[in-house]
């Protein structure tokens, strides 16, 4: 779903000229590195890596409750062991 939608034209050797609102939307700084993933679909994405980043993140946010589970399975059994 595109919440916005940009028009840009291939220049010659293939460079691309990113307007300003486009840049301002995605945090785009001068010399900033942009990675282009292209779907099964035939459709590309353009992300930034800190954007790439944040999605790994929340890729393994679900062992932080798998850990937090098993640290209360070991305290319940050192408490066990305890009395």
């Amino acid at each position: 779903m595109a919440h916005q939608q940009f028009s840009i034209t291939v220049k010659e050797h293939g460079r691309l000229n990113l307007p300003k609102d486009l840049r301002q939307a995605l945090g785009i700084e001068e010399g900033e590195r942009l990675i282009f993933r292209i779907n099964d679909d035939g459709s590309a994405e353009v992300v930034t890596p800190h954007a790439l980043a944040r999605r790994g993140r929340g890729l393994f946010a679900h062992l932080k409750q798998v850990n937090n589970e098993t640290d209360s399975f070991i305290d319940d059994r050192r408490q066990e062991a305890d009395q």
